[in-house]
């Protein structure tokens, strides 16, 4: 795949999920905590015309109010520093407020792009921040899928891909209200896992996944409808579910990587029923 097609891939996803991704970064990675904003005109145009991908006015708890631009970048570009100079002077001129700058880089790769400039009549510089090295769970903790799918992005610490992937597509499950719903976020997943070479694990995952999907799907659908035989089969079903998902926290159990908090959370049962699997792992 292109450089160009997979960039307007991820510009795709993060324009669908604009809201969500873009408060999530402000405040749990930027740590700025906001009072107040507002959207502002992305077009900035005067004998040059820039766009930013995200631009915003912010006033925070402490009562400060200055703009916030955000770009996300696939690509270690040796110009960036100077777009980043023209950006700050049009929103100087046009806004006379303080900016805060960040450039957010997606790919795994180190980045080299220049970030300062130091001159005798000039000053400036951006902030860079990767998101490999933000931990996934800040996103896979979220209730908005929204933001879950940005967690095959972030540092898996001491998860391994395949685990952490996991967890977020059973997450994804957790969080979307419908199937469609659902299946926009688990395709959006499959996008942005490339740019972490992880599509195969996610493939697996969902793969792995797809008969509890498709069975608790066909139980909620019918709940409460039916009854004799039926209602037996369907109760059958649903202790299949229960199995697919005790086999699942074992799992992560042995990895011993996650609370029972956070068991419990991710696959929406009891702490109790998480520390009876571990007991049984035990003996």
């Amino acid at each position: 795949m292109s450089t160009k097609k997979e960039g307007n891939q991820y510009d795709k996803i993060f324009k669908e999920n604009l809201e969500s991704v873009t408060l999530a970064l402000i405040e749990k990675v930027l740590q700025i905590q906001i009072a107040s904003y507002e959207r502002l005109p992305q077009e900035l145009q005067r004998t040059l015309e820039r766009k930013p991908d995200q631009l915003l006015k912010i006033t925070n708890k402490q009562g400060d109010t200055f703009l916030l631009q955000l770009e996300f970048q696939l690509i270690d570009e040796e110009e960036m520093i100077y777009r980043m100079l023209e950006y700050i002077g049009l929103l100087w001129r046009k806004y006379k407020l303080p900016v805060k700058q960040y450039v957010i880089f997606l790919s795994d790769q180190e980045p080299r792009m220049q970030t300062k400039i130091e001159k005798e009549n000039l000053m400036f510089s951006f902030y860079l921040v990767q998101f490999s090295t933000i931990s996934y769970e800040l996103f896979l903790s979220s209730d908005k899928g929204d933001e879950v799918v940005f967690a095959v992005l972030g540092n898996f610490g001491n998860t391994t891909p395949e685990n952490a992937a996991s967890l977020i597509v059973q997450r994804l499950n957790q969080t979307s209200s419908n199937k469609l719903e659902r299946d926009k976020h688990l395709q959006q997943l499959r996008v942005l896992a490339n740019l972490r070479k992880l599509t195969p694990f996610v493939e697996i995952m969902i793969e792995s996944i797809s008969q509890y999907i498709k069975e608790e799907d066909d139980f909620l659908f019918k709940k409460g409808q039916l009854k004799g035989e039926e209602k037996g089969r369907l109760e059958g079903k649903l202790e299949g579910i229960e199995q697919n998902k005790r086999e699942t926290i074992l799992k992560f159990l042995k990895d011993g990587v996650l609370t029972t908090q956070q068991l419990a959370s991710y696959f929406d049962v009891t702490e109790e029923f998480v520390e009876d699997l571990r007991k049984n792992l035990n003996q």
